[in-house]
């Protein structure tokens, strides 16, 4: 089976990264597997030393990628390709066009699978996105709540979408590096750490206002966020609201890290902030690393977080539940132990990444499509 992974996303996040690993497990798995990624984005970067089955593509129009789909469709065309998985939905247009071009100028048959990774809030219905849809062959959604939403507000059949959860490799290591973080940090009694860009959507500033009032009532606590800077007005008014909170000997900031787990039993509790998280993929690798859980109750996360079971809830936007839920994890070590314990349990068994690409390969690969 040829199959062509498709990210031509620039960023570097759960998605992208989510994209590479597929590729080189299908690669492994014995099948011929292209990657065709954005020439200028962080993958290509990644991956600028592996030659073999990786395709750059220019950054094109966004809106109406002619050129980038005849050139995709071409390639499609010139290797074979069975089947193209793509990730990133500003690539819907892309994807479809180049399967289009594959029929019509060449007389190449492809089939085109589609990950969902993000939720769908309107209609998708209309001309204009009913003739992109029609290209695509089967729809995989993340969660029950994306599911719930393609079969409401997408043009396609209800045998084309499929649930289909992300899992996530084990790659805790035997003795956590925790030399890396700043020595404030270090020294704290007790660290939380958020993961993910740093914009408005991912919530840095709710964990901040939590640390006021966790540091007014006396906690000898710390807060890390790791990821890339999106948006640097935001960036901006999060440190002057550290500064303005007298948190600056409470409060790091940590560029990207390639493997999360490796790191993150160096922290006490993983917080997901978002206000509405599709899935919440940080949350699998914290489990899977056995640290303790918070996230927000709301859009996939809890199909991942059992509330008081597996981790806690809380609801979006409201820092006070946060501040609230990690001083009671603070000054129970017994319970936030027993958390870990359970989630780690409940991840290793239903998401990790090795039940997820056999479930996916076959998807692929079993003429189901």
């Amino acid at each position: 089976m040829k199959i062509l992974v498709l990210c031509t996303s620039p960023g570097l996040g759960g998605l992208e990264l989510y994209a590479e690993r597929e590729w080189q497990y299908l690669q492994q798995a014995g099948h011929e597997c292209h990657f065709v990624i954005a020439g200028n984005g962080w993958l290509a970067q990644r991956n600028r030393h592996t030659s073999a089955r990786i395709f750059h593509l220019p950054r094109n129009s966004k809106f109406f990628p002619l050129v980038n789909a005849l050139n995709l469709a071409r390639y499609i065309v010139r290797n074979h390709i069975d089947v193209v998985h793509m990730h990133w939905g500003k690539e819907l247009n892309l994807a479809a066009l180049a399967k289009r071009f594959s029929r019509k100028l060449f007389r190449h048959r492809v089939k085109l699978v589609y990950t969902r990774h993000m939720g769908i809030t309107r209609s998708k219905k209309n001309f204009a996105h009913a003739f992109f849809y029609r290209q695509v062959d089967m729809m995989l959604t993340i969660s029950k709540q994306v599911e719930k939403e393609a079969r409401t507000w997408l043009p396609l059949a209800g045998d084309q979408i499929k649930l289909l959860y992300l899992g996530v490799a084990d790659k805790t290591v035997d003795k956590p590096d925790c030399t890396g973080l700043p020595e404030k940090i270090r020294q704290s009694q007790f660290k939380v750490v958020l993961f993910g860009r740093i914009e408005h959507g991912k919530g840095q500033h709710l964990l901040v206002e939590a640390m006021a009032q966790l540091a007014n009532r006396k906690l000898n606590i710390s807060a890390t966020f790791v990821g890339q800077v999106m948006n640097n007005d935001y960036f901006e008014k999060l440190k002057q609201s550290v500064k303005k909170y007298g948190l600056n000997e409470r409060i790091a900031y940590l560029d990207f890290i390639d493997n999360p787990m490796a790191v993150m039993p160096c922290f006490d509790v993983v917080v997901l902030l978002t206000y509405c998280e599709t899935f919440g993929l940080v949350l699998i690798e914290a489990m899977r690393a056995g640290v303790a859980v918070i996230g927000t109750n709301a859009g996939g996360v809890p199909e991942i977080i059992e509330h008081a079971k597996t981790g806690f809830l809380i609801e979006p936007g409201n820092s006070d539940a946060l501040a609230d839920a990690l001083s009671r994890l603070y000054n129970d070590a017994d319970l936030r132990q027993q958390l870990a314990s359970s989630g780690k349990k409940r991840a290793d068994i239903e998401f990790n990444s090795e039940l997820h690409f056999n479930k996916l390969e076959h998807l692929l690969t079993a003429g189901e499509i």
